[in-house]
């Protein structure tokens, strides 16, 4: 006897298993959602169940037993290939449901190396099983594929469970652990875990997505029921398919796809249901029967449905004709509206192929008659439209009316025993149909198939020809079985209807979900036998053990379709001797080897549209690819946009019909408008184009088992994102359709896989991979894409197969990555019987190489002799970079052409001969002759201007080999270098130095022989022409030879780089990042997929100069939107074309003042975005003066002309094709943008001016009194010591380091200025001395030092803000770069500082030059004035820069520089290196005072400065234009890989008023770089200063940007480590879209969150732009915007407006008084729904200071996705565990429904937790306090 203690215990542990295993229940009551189950904790019991009275929502309340289930016997048992287990149930438990099996056997059969079979039947008992004939098993098994394993689980009383796994991996492909193994004499169940929830397959469903979503709990019901795929939602439909299969899953993933994939049968045609569960399992329950299951091991997809067609049957081989397009209606009415239809569709240009007659051409609906009044000559007619070459089908029923006096077929039938009867074997069994009352044939007798066959034969042979059958209400349909009367009995005039007695078969003791699914809806408890027949009829033979029909009703019902159609099939054969065609509704596993499939009685509308592609993808894994959907919709009545969308799919079903319902108005094509029918007929001629194509996957399908139309994933099975994918299929491998499936859509989203794509009907190589893009869907068309690699077959259009099949044939090209393809064509005569087995067919291959240039056609099989009288006549080749120049055919020559306004190349008049094999070659030209625009030649803007200096005159110009003609209109130049002159020709053959570089050597023209000729030679990597050689010269220093040098770097960049073949230049010496490697098959400074060029200078060959201190390029652009180059002001961030400046790029202390002025950086980096949306980006790698002009050109391009003073020409492509790609390869040249520290994104206060620490205070307190967050104080010049670095004036700021000190313990930073200037004449000042010591300055050259007489030294001495005269330390000089620390660090010591702010390092000098500094404090003048005789200080040519001289305000251009290992520079080369070598000296040193990660800001920029520094946009002022200048210059910094960068908040010069400052508030907290900066002077503008109601909307705009830092802090990490933009412009996100491209006054967040500010006084609405291809929410209210494209809406002073993109999932925190106290706060995410109900987004979390937590995996990462009513949020790292936020709310804009209940984590969430708006569709969950180191799965139902 135990204790009590010992009880309680077990107890306990009991309990915590149950808890444990809540999730793993297995359900007792399926059924308990139907009123009439009964259900309660009683009726639980009773079934032997437990119950949970404190079940947690969502989890199974009544449930089985963890013990119920089968014990093992004895031992296992060899059967031949296989085993047995003797099993007998644990009767310990009750049975769930009366007549368990008490005893049974497992019999586990290895049935080929690829599929295992397993069945559970009864020991002691026969019972039914599927009478289906399935492909023996192999005789010997060696190499099987899988493994079974069997257990007993001991804490389950030992109930056996077993898998079955996949030998290589152990992947569990079945596994019954879980329990629930039931098995009773009408209830069977078994549950599996699932190896992963990508699970697809069972019906026939009316699925509304293709992949099912275990997280749903959802069951289905599998029972074939005259039921259309309109019947509301969760339904089952005709027919009878229980396989499934599952993709699995890479191990211990977050359910990445691992490529494999298994399929499952459960051979079983009895009532059934499954349901699946999200651990993920899956439970299948039948109701009679056995287990017989058939595991498929693939392991890719089209592997596991050839091994289940193999097993079942393959699909017919159709008839050819049968691939055209069909046409149908029920209620033609009469003949002559079907002969009209018909002709005006044909008239119209409509392909027909097939007519059919519905029931309306009967008599009275009974089958083999026709109404002898509406359709008299229907036989005469058509046996015509057969003559023709049109082919007719008539429908079917298998209901045959009793009229027992007058109708033979009845008569016969009874006589001959056809019908099915009531269980005495005597009486027929009646119910209701179209005649009236009906008789059913039993398909499953000899007699009534024999009976069937000679109906059909002798109704073909006398009344009418046909060519096909189509076999409709064959589930069997009866109408309103066990109710009062038929709904149609006024139309028959017999209120007769079938009453099914109650007992075991007709009301089993579980009905399934095909049953009680529909309760409500008949307001009784639905019965098997509604709309059908009895389920207790007997049928088929007479079994001669026990003398009575082998089968019953309720056993076989499931396979009444299936046991008429290969009857119907044979009796078609052997009545027309040909193939034939049959179409049942009703089909079961393997009917596919008979016939197709219509996917039954759908309606117009979108939805049902795009159910038929999930349809027509299952059937096709069914083995019944010959299926299709009723185009345009059977009942109800579509709209034109509708029908048109959906002819247009429909065209690429493989059954193309269309059919509509009685009583609704003709939707057949030609009903339509003119503009409707032709699109249409486009579609079709697309179609009938492809019949090739098609009927040679069909001979695929027939002979291998492959599909027609599949997933993505069948192709793409690695790819996560093709998992779902339905509305974009595959028609093979080959082609990609993406139909528009929505109203009023002119544009789909469509996910490119990782392979080459094309436009169809462009050529366009679609340069994305494995992304969603936008591409355009006018209503006349639909998208097609052709996939690289594929030869496609084609044959020219007719309007119907017998005219067509005699038209040549045509190849469809689309070449891959390496120039290759490969198709192949099967054809025979389209309509003999098992042309297979008699080999009476014709097959083919192609093969096309690039590298051989040959394209092979092998015939292999030559079996069907009208071949012979055939050619293929075309090619159409997609992806040719290089055109050939001709095409050899068997000795002739054919000539190419490209398709007008495509890139697809045309070879026509081929000729050959189908039946013969040959070889097709061709040869590419070595040359390309450039033919300009005649306009270039004529027209005076297109003049390249030779003397761009001053001074020019008619002597002048002639003097330098120009000619002089003054311009009709003023602004061109008068002086022009003639087309004739200029320019450099190609001397030699290109050397290749390696697989990855091309050397070219080049001399000018002019001194080349006079009569050398004009040449254009191309390589196959870019274009160089030369021009005759003529002398010219515009400064006399040209360089006579040139090196080029091209290098490729993967697949999207490419480098020219220009050098002097005979001396050696100055080059940059910033360190990039270029690894020369060749995988580009071939770049000419052009796309290889769009064939655009994006560099070409061509046109103005004569324009190309390379002199020694003037080197110039002219080079056309494709585009006319052109983004970047700096650091200049321009007005629109787009580039002004008409009528534009000329910008210099020259680093200068240049505040901008809005013209064309340069600045402080150097950028001669720019994008441009083609008319197709593809990007391109050119970096010219030049560090000296430049400068650039862009002007529009012909043909909507543009073109730039670029100047720079020196160094070499070093140009850098980047293919893009997205902006966004564009810069993340821009990146991996130049280094991805730093990492700031998160404190660095609150918000910055800072004033030039402050003069005390009392008022620095101040201001710091007004901020923080208005309640406005807080995070960084700066000290400008005015806290040093006379300006002095490295000091503060120890009056003024006296206590300076205290308040520092102070600051730090509040949560607040500091942030230094410095300057590069040092005072050189104060005395005692270290930071001097230890230089000097050190010898760090710049310096004049030994031989031109013009102020050595006052300082007796080399050193350059200059004035800027000392007092004292200034040097300037040599960054370059490693030696200054350890004093620069070492100041640095000692000033550290003594003032604890956060970041450093480097301020006038262009470097900035007062006013050279002149007779003295604007604020030289000594009555003696004085200043630094250049040697202006130097070459290098008066070039020729200045360049279009601010200032009389190179000098002005900076430092002499002789001035010279050392890298302190014997380099030299010339300041005139480096001097726009100055501040990013400041920078890289300045980084290191802030990082190293404590070792965290600090900030740089700096003034002066060039490429590669982002990786180390933020930047802001300089001095600019308090004006209204400043605001735009502010977003232009951001969206232009985050091009230059700088995307830490902001504007002086309200300006820097001058006084801002109110408003201004109030609404550059408002954008500044979108600015990264947030900071509040005003000069010397002016009024105070710290944003607590003003009245309290703009302080209230000061305070709520940082606030704004303080909860959304969590997401900005992620966009950076996101480009730091992956490359990018963190702000970008409408153009760079949507690039497709036009209204965008010229967009600045909004801009957004990445891509999603949208900032409109206002920009304007006085403005209180904004003018917004909404993408139409995108759903958009109100950031505030989350209410959906529904009017799309340009808004005006309300923006009153205290607004911004914001909003937020569908597809986004942005996490939030509250705002705190700065990011110290905000990052204690929780977590609150905004998710915004796509069209497709979907969201995704991440978090990235650190202690936001340590250097390099992400390379160290010190960080939590986070992935929140939203996706089929599921909300994740997942850890995907997490390794910070210092984070211990919670996340609190959720809030989910764009819902379509309220949700019933959301589960979260398995378990109901509290309805006091959420909430939904129904006015905005706004879901709001609160309280959460979700923890972040875990999973969260929140389900929305």
């Amino acid at each position: 006897m135990q204790s009590m203690h010992d009880t309680s215990a077990r107890t306990s542990a009991t309990k915590r298993r149950q808890i444990t295993r809540a999730n793993e229940r297995i359900d007792c009551f399926p059924d308990a959602g139907s009123q009439y189950a009964s259900y309660s904790k009683q009726s639980c019991l009773a079934r032997n169940c437990l119950y949970d009275d404190n079940s947690p929502q969502g989890v199974p309340q009544c449930y089985l037993s963890p013990n119920y289930g089968y014990v093992m016997q004895g031992s296992q048992e060899q059967i031949t290939n296989g085993l047995r287990l003797r099993l007998k149930r644990n009767s310990a438990i009750g049975s769930m449901f009366k007549q368990p099996i008490e005893n049974v056997l497992l019999d586990v059969q290895y049935y080929t190396n690829d599929i295992i079979r397993f069945k559970l039947y009864d020991a002691d008992n026969k019972r039914y099983e599927v009478p289906l004939p399935l492909k023996p098993a192999s005789a010997q098994v060696s190499s099987p594929q899988y493994e079974f394993s069997y257990s007993s689980d001991s804490s389950r009383d030992n109930t056996l469970s077993f898998k079955i796994l996949r030998r290589d991996d152990k992947a569990v492909l079945f596994d019954t652990s879980l329990g629930g193994l039931v098995l009773n004499n009408q209830f069977l169940q078994i549950v599996t875990r699932l190896q992963s929830p990508h699970v697809y397959g069972f019906g026939e469903n009316n699925h509304d997505t293709l992949k099912h979503n275990v997280q749903e709990r959802k069951t289905w019901g599998i029972f074939a029921r005259d039921q259309g795929t309109n019947w509301d939602t969760n339904a089952n439909h005709y027919g009878s398919h229980p396989f499934y299969l599952v993709m699995e899953q890479v191990a211990n993933s977050n359910e990445v796809p691992s490529g494999r994939m298994h399929g499952v049968l459960l051979l079983n045609s009895n009532a059934m249901d499954y349901s699946f569960e999200t651990t993920p399992s899956l439970t299948m329950r039948t109701i009679g029967g056995v287990l017989d299951f058939f595991v498929f091991l693939g392991p890719t997809p089209e592997q596991v449905v050839q091994q289940y067609t193999w097993l079942i049957g393959r699909t017919i081989l159709p008839p050819y004709w049968s691939l055209g397009f069909q046409l149908s209606r029920w209620d033609y009415s009469n003949l002559t509206h079907m002969q009209n239809i018909v002709k005006r569709n044909r008239d119209a240009g409509i392909p027909l192929d097939v007519q059919y007659a519905d029931i309306d051409y009967m008599d009275a609906e009974k089958d083999f008659t026709i109404d002898p009044k509406n359709f008299v000559g229907l036989k005469e007619y058509f046996a015509q439209l057969n003559s023709e070459g049109v082919r007719t089908i008539v429908i079917l029923d298998p209901g045959t009316i009793d009229d027992q006096t007058h109708y033979a077929p009845t008569i016969e039938g009874i006589q001959q025993d056809v019908f099915i009867k009531w269980e005495d074997g005597q009486t027929l069994m009646k119910g209701a149909c179209w005649p009236g009352e009906v008789f059913f044939p039993d398909f499953f007798t000899q007699r009534a198939q024999t009976w069937w066959s000679k109906w059909i034969k002798d109704f073909h042979r006398v009344n009418v020809s046909f060519d096909g059958l189509w076999i409709d209400m064959n589930e069997p349909a009866l109408f309103d079985t066990n109710d009062a009367a038929p709904w149609n009995w006024m139309d028959t005039g017999s209120n007769y209807t079938l009453k099914c007695p109650q007992n075991d078969w007709e009301d089993p003791p579980y009905r399934t979900k095909a049953a009680y699914r529909w309760d409500q809806k008949s307001g009784r408890a639905s019965r098997l036998s509604d709309r059908t027949l009895c389920m207790s009829a007997p049928q088929g033979e007479i079994d001669a053990e026990t003398n009575k029909p082998k089968y019953r009703h309720y056993d076989v019902h499931n396979l009444y379709g299936w046991s008429q159609t290969k009857p119907s099939l044979d009796a078609m054969r052997e009545a027309t001797g040909k193939r034939s065609l049959v179409l049942p509704r009703s089909t079961y596993v393997g009917s596919g080897q008979w016939s197709g499939h219509w996917l039954g009685d759908n309606e117009a509308t979108w939805h049902e549209m795009k159910r038929s592609l999930i349809g027509m993808v299952e059937f096709n894994w069914f083995g019944i690819p010959f299926n299709g959907a009723d185009i345009c919709g059977f009942d109800k009545t579509p709209t034109e946009e509708m029908c048109i969308r959906w002819m247009q799919v429909g065209a690429f079903y493989p059954f193309s019909r269309n059919h509509n319902i009685w009583k609704t108005p003709d939707q057949d094509p030609a009903a339509w408008s003119a503009s409707a029918v032709a699109t249409m007929v486009n579609a079709l001629h697309i179609r009938y184009t492809l019949l090739p194509y098609y009927y040679t996957l069909f001979y695929k399908a027939h002979t291998q088992g492959s599909t027609v139309i599949r997933p993505l994933f069948h192709e793409y099975p690695t790819d996560k994102a093709t998992l779902d994918l339905f509305l974009q299929f595959l028609i093979g491998s080959n082609i990609m359709l993406a139909p528009v499936t929505d109203d009023g859509k002119r544009q789909v989203q469509v996910y490119i896989p990782s392979s080459h794509w094309y436009n169809y009907y462009s050529g366009a190589k679609i340069p994305y991979q494995k992304q969603f893009i936008t591409l355009a869907a006018p209503l006349d068309t639909i998208p097609i894409l052709l996939r690289g690699g594929a030869i496609i077959p084609t044959q020219e259009f007719a309007n119907n197969t017998k005219l067509a099949r005699v038209k040549p044939y045509g190849l469809t090209i689309v070449l891959n990555a390496n120039g290759n393809a490969e198709g192949d064509l099967f054809s025979d005569d389209g309509e003999s019987i098992d042309t297979i087995g008699s080999k009476a067919y014709y097959y083919a291959t192609y093969q096309w190489s690039s590298t051989d240039s040959r394209l092979t056609i092998t015939v292999v099989d030559n079996n069907y002799a009208q071949m012979s009288s055939l050619i293929l006549d075309s090619l159409s080749i997609y992806g040719l970079e290089d055109i050939p120049t001709e095409f050899t055919v068997d000795g002739k020559k054919v000539y190419p052409k490209m398709k007008p306004h495509t890139q697809i190349v045309e070879v026509t008049g081929l000729g050959l001969s189908m039946s013969k094999s040959s070889t097709v070659t061709w040869t590419t030209a070595g040359t390309t002759v450039v033919e300009p625009p005649q306009a270039v030649i004529t027209d005076a803007k297109y003049r390249v201007d030779c003397y761009p200096d001053s001074g020019a005159s008619s002597n002048a110009c002639t003097s330098r080999g120009c000619t002089w003609k003054i311009a009709d209109q003023p602004g061109y130049p008068a002086c022009f270098v003639p087309k004739e002159k200029g320019g450099y020709g190609q001397t030699e053959s290109a050397q290749q130095l390696s697989d990855a570089v091309t050397r070219y050597s080049l001399s000018l023209c002019w001194s080349q022989s006079d009569d050398s000729q004009h040449s254009s030679v191309t390589s196959n990597l870019k274009e160089l022409v030369t021009t005759r050689a003529t002398e010219f010269s515009i400064y006399g220093n040209d360089i006579d030879h040139l090196n080029v040098q091209v290098s490729v770097s993967g697949t999207d960049m490419i480098r020219l780089t220009i050098r002097d073949t005979d001396k050696q230049r100055y080059e940059v010496p910033v360190p990039i990042q270029w690894k020369a490697a060749h995988h580009l098959p071939g770049f000419r400074v052009k796309r290889t997929d769009t064939q655009s060029i994006i560099f070409d200078t061509s046109f103005f060959a004569e324009g190309f100069i390379y002199d020694n201190q003037f080197i110039q390029l002219i080079t056309t652009i494709p585009s006319r939107n052109v983004y970047g180059f700096g650091e200049n002001t321009h007005p629109s961030f787009r580039h002004v074309l008409k009528n534009s400046q000329r910008y210099g790029i020259f680093a200068r202390d240049q505040p901008p003042a809005g013209s064309n002025e340069n600045l402080y950086g150097t950028h001669p980096f720019y994008i441009s975005i083609e008319e197709d949306g593809q990007a391109f980006g050119v970096l010219i790698f030049n560090s000296n003066a430049q400068d650039y002009k862009l002007d529009e050109f012909e043909d909507n391009q543009s073109m730039l002309t670029y100047r720079t003073l020196g160094g070499i020409l070093d140009i850098v492509f980047f293919a893009g094709p997205r902006p966004e790609d564009v810069i993340r390869q821009y990146q991996t040249v130049i280094g991805n943008p730093y990492m700031p520290p998160y404190w660095a994104l609150g918000f910055q206060l800072c004033r030039y001016g402050y003069d005390t620490l009392d008022n620095m205070k101040a201001a710091m307190q007004r901020t923080l009194d208005g309640q406005i967050p807080l995070d960084v104080m700066y000290g400008d010049i005015d806290y040093f010591q006379n300006q002095l670095d490295f000091t503060w004036d120890p009056i003024r700021f006296k206590g300076l380091p205290e308040y520092v000190d102070w600051l730090h313990t509040q949560g607040m930073r500091f942030i230094t200025i410095l300057d590069p200037a040092i005072d050189s004449e104060e005395p005692n000042y270290a930071v001097f001395t230890e230089g000097q010591r050190d010898n760090i300055w710049i310096k004049w050259p030994e031989n031109r030092n013009i102020q050595f007489n006052e300082t007796g030294n080399r050193n350059m001495l200059g004035y800027v803000w000392p007092v004292g005269k200034t040097v300037f330390p040599d960054y370059f000089d490693p030696a200054a770069i350890a004093w620069w620390k070492k100041q640095v660090l000692d000033y550290y010591k003594l003032l604890k500082f956060d970041g450093l702010w480097i301020d006038m390092n262009e470097p900035a000098n007062f006013d050279t030059n002149k007779l003295q500094p604007w604020n030289w404090p000594r009555p003696e003048p004085w200043n630094l004035h250049c040697p202006l005789d130097e070459p290098l200080e008066s070039p020729r040519y200045k360049t279009v820069i601010h200032g009389d001289l190179l000098s002005d305000k900076t430092l002499c251009m002789i001035g010279e520089q050392t890298d302190g290992r014997g380099k030299i520079y010339k300041h005139y080369d480096v001097h726009n290196l100055y501040g990013w070598s400041e920078t890289l000296a300045t980084l290191p040193a802030a990082r190293a005072t404590e070792n965290k990660r600090s900030i740089v800001i700096s003034r002066s920029t060039f490429p590669t400065s982002g990786s180390y520094a933020g930047h802001w946009l300089g001095d600019n002022t308090a004006a209204w234009s400043h605001i735009k200048y502010n977003i232009i210059g951001m969206l232009e910094f985050n091009l230059f890989g700088i995307p830490y960068v902001g504007a002086d908040i309200c300006g820097f010069e001058g006084n801002t008023t109110e408003e201004m400052c109030q609404r550059w508030m408002q954008l500044g907290a979108f600015n990264p770089f947030f900071r509040n900066h005003n000069g010397i002077k002016h009024l105070d503008q710290d944003p607590g200063i003003f009245r309290p109601d703009i302080v209230t909307s000061n305070r709520h705009a940082v606030e704004l940007r303080y909860t959304l830092i969590p997401y900005l802090y992620t966009l950076f990490h996101r480009v730091h480590i992956s490359g990018g933009t963190v702000v970008r412009s409408m153009a760079h996100e949507f690039p497709l879209d036009s209204a965008c491209w010229g967009l600045d006054e909004q801009f957004l967040w990445s891509s999603h969150l949208l900032i409109a500010p206002v920009i304007y006084e006085g403005h209180t609405t904004k003018e917004v732009y909404f993408p139409s291809t995108e759903r958009w929410f109100d950031y505030y209210t989350g209410k959906e915007i529904t009017t799309l494209g340009t808004v005006t809406v309300s923006a009153p002073r205290d607004f911004i407006p914001l909003y937020l993109r569908g597809g986004s999932i942005i996490p939030h925190q509250p705002s705190a008084m700065n990011t110290v106290l905000a990052r204690r706060n929780s977590f609150y995410l905004y998710v915004a729904l796509d069209q497709q109900q979907r969201a995704q987004g991440d978090l990235y979390w650190d202690d936001g200071e340590s250097i390099n937590t992400y390379e160290t995996s010190h960080y939590n990462y986070f992935i929140f996705n939203y996706d089929a009513q599921r909300l994740t949020i997942e850890p995907w790292t997490f390794k910070y565990p210092d984070m211990t936020n919670k996340l609190d709310e959720v809030t989910i804009f764009g819902l379509t429904t309220k949700p019933s209940k959301i589960v979260w984590n398995g378990q109901d969430l509290a309805t006091n937790k959420w909430t939904f708006d129904a006015d905005t569709n706004v879901l709001k969950m609160t309280k959460l306090t979700l923890d972040l180191s875990k999973t969260h799965r929140f389900n929305f139902l």
